[in-house]
């Protein structure tokens, strides 16, 4: 009996559980997605450390499962509280709780159950778009990929957990609640704003806040990526977090009281009507509207910065590995001698040589550099380093870049940007009988080497010192090849040769830098960290929007009363619905802006840290990157505002 009365109960309040059902059918999309990529076998087989990424997923997949649960539990008690006088009407009758526990359970079942097989159909092609981004991220051809039994039954057993979760709230509010409040509860006035001028100057004092905050933080990371030396950040975040929250309860609290004092405006037409709609509604849930931004701004800032640092991973590489394969022979102290003949024959194997290109590294014996460095009473600070000229111009000239002339002075090379902070202008380097003044501190030399910063001078200044390493550069004929697996051949010759236990061999491995294993490494990266944000930041988009859409609709009962009102008064169909869509659409988009805003704050910063860094083709395209972000989430954003709007319009005008 009561499945029969839930089926035929879920079929009248069908448009009440439209959202509901959205939002549960696109996270379970979501969910089979991500289950699937963690039960895929491709993730061990593409992904270096494939169990490591699977627990990275699967804690997220956990944690959103949580907050899901929590929202979804927001949502059935708002359904349930949409029919408190049906509820009231069946105890007054004599149903028991239980009995209407048991019917709207039931209900809920029937809409999850639905939702879970529409879910289950639209991941199918969720999981296909994630694997394409994977693969494009992971640099391989892209083809269909299978379905797990298991990303299945993880699913379904996920969605049960949410469902089960989130009837809880459902049972927690009809224990507590009573008949007269079931039955009256619609008819309570909402509190009157108090000390709207007060907010006012809360929403002032926000923004500006918010703006400094934001200043203060650029700043911060502008001088930590120069290799400054920063702290507070996390109070500057926690202010921005602040900020948003405080500023969208000080606009909900007082856009009213400001637009109520211009009588042009609350005299035109349906205005003020309009005003005491939002009035209330806008005050009482002011708290909500912060809390919702907020989460939006993480989550377009996350789903931002992931496809950024991809963006300029490629440049990256390029200036930190400018070699296919670099052997520095004094990067680490280890016992004995590397077989180099053996290992440039497991190079030639795996990718083969075409070039090979040999330098120096020479030592003074003294630190007259380092004694400059503001770390250089920290700890012990090596002994200057020297390249010659020629060395340095023979690397430099497969690169493409334009050689280097010192007209008998010295140059800087800095590997960290914190070693281009020194004044170097007036240091005079005497060397034998020679000197040299200074002529340049460079940073956007490509790397080669491990060293802080290095001193390149004519090729007569390095006479007298000594020679502590002889390094290699090769050009492979093969720039795409398996460059975990010559790693791994590496480190078995070393392990082989008898001597070396794994711990050393590991330490010997590290002398090459293999370029096309770090970019394999940062693909693996890429590809879990851009594939979890997508997934968080499009669940809390979801779940941003799926309360928005229940707040519009939950004062709908009370809305058709006055809107009913308004009608008597004179007021047509096409004024109604104007004033019904300026009230759900100004409800709707209080918290939406400041998200999509901060798309262009974010992107600037992209662009700014590419620049930065030299990846002049990086920071192009993190303009479009932003801009799609920002489209994604205006196409969530309308597809729930237009369900709601239809919903109101449906309910309210007649």
């Amino acid at each position: 009996m009561y499945f029969k009365l839930a089926v035929r109960n879920a079929k009248r309040q069908i448009q009440n559980y439209l959202i509901y059902f959205m939002t549960v059918a696109l996270t379970v999309a979501l969910l089979f997605a991500i289950n699937n990529i963690i039960c895929s076998g491709r993730l061990d087989i593409f992904v270096d450390r494939g169990e490591s990424a699977k627990a990275s997923l699967q804690i997220l997949v956990v944690t959103i499962s949580m907050i899901v649960a929590f929202v979804l539990g927001y949502a059935t008690s708002f359904l349930l509280k949409q029919r408190k006088r049906e509820f009231g009407t069946y105890l007054t009758l004599g149903m028991n709780r239980r009995d209407i526990l048991m019917i709207f359970l039931a209900e809920t079942a029937v809409i999850c159950t639905i939702a879970l097989g529409a879910g289950l159909a639209a991941g199918a092609f969720f999981f296909q778009g994630l694997m394409a981004v994977m693969m494009k991220l992971l640099e391989m051809e892209f083809s269909i990929a299978a379905y797990s039994a298991e990303g299945l039954l993880r699913t379904v057993l996920l969605t049960g957990g949410i469902f089960l979760l989130a009837s809880a709230a459902s049972a927690v509010y009809l224990k507590r609640v009573s008949i007269y409040d079931l039955i009256h509860g619609e008819k309570k006035v909402e509190a009157k704003i108090r000390h709207p001028g007060a907010w006012f100057f809360v929403t002032m004092v926000s923004f500006i806040a918010l703006v400094s905050c934001g200043i203060l933080f650029w700043r911060k990371m502008d001088t930590a990526l120069r290799g400054g030396t920063v702290d507070g950040v996390e109070f500057l975040l926690a202010g921005f977090f602040l900020s948003v929250v405080f500023l969208h309860m000080g606009m909900a609290r007082s856009i009213v009281f400001l637009l109520l004092r211009r009588p042009k405006f609350k005299s035109r037409g349906a205005n003020t009507f309009l005003l005491r709609q939002l009035s209330g509604s806008l005050s009482a849930n002011s708290l909500m509207f912060g809390c919702l931004a907020l989460l939006m701004c993480l989550a377009v800032a996350g789903a931002n910065l992931s496809f950024i640092q991809k963006a300029g991973q490629e440049e990256a590489l390029s200036l930190a590995y400018p070699y296919d394969i670099m052997y520095y022979s004094n990067k680490y102290e280890w016992e004995g001698e590397i077989p180099l003949a053996e290992a440039e024959a497991l190079i030639e194997e795996y990718a083969g040589i075409e070039r090979k290109l040999s330098w120096r590294i020479y030592e003074s014996g003294r630190q007259d550099f380092y004694s400059r460095t503001s770390w250089y009473e920290e700890r012990m600070a090596p002994d200057d380093s020297f390249m010659t000229l020629s060395d340095f111009n023979m690397l430099m000239e497969p690169l493409g870049v334009e050689p280097a002339a010192l007209d008998g002075q010295f140059m800087i090379v800095c590997n960290d940007p914190k070693a281009a902070q020194p004044d170097w202008t007036d240091m005079v380097w005497e060397q034998g009988e020679r000197s040299y003044s200074f002529h340049s501190c460079r940073t956007d030399y490509p790397k080669l080497t491990y060293l802080y910063f290095y001193v390149v001078v004519p090729d007569e200044a390095v006479e007298g010192l000594k020679c502590v390493e002889e390094s290699r550069a090769y050009i492979t004929g093969e720039h795409r090849f398996d460059g975990p697996g010559l790693r791994q051949a590496l480190w078995r010759l070393f392990l082989s040769d008898g001597k070396d236990g794994e711990e050393m061999s590991e330490l010997k491995v590290h002398a090459f830098e293999i370029r096309e294993y770090a970019r394999q490494e940062e693909n693996n990266v890429s590809a879990i960290l851009v594939v979890g944000a997508l997934f968080a930041s499009v669940v809390f988009l979801l779940l941003a929007m799926a309360i928005l859409a229940l707040k519009t609709l939950s004062a709908l009962g009370e809305d058709k009363r006055r809107y009913e009102i308004l009608f008597r008064l004179g007021a047509g169909e096409r004024e109604r619905t104007g004033a019904l869509f300026r009230q759900t659409f100004s409800f709707f988009l209080l918290p939406f802006v400041l998200p999509m805003c901060m798309s262009i704050p974010v992107a600037a910063f992209g662009v700014h840290l590419m620049r930065l860094e030299q990846m002049e083709a990086a920071a192009e395209t993190v303009p479009l990157i932003a801009g799609i972000v920002a489209a994604v989430m205006a196409l969530l954003y309308l597809l729930y505002y237009t369900a709601a709007w239809l919903i109101a319009r449906r309910t309210v005008v007649r």
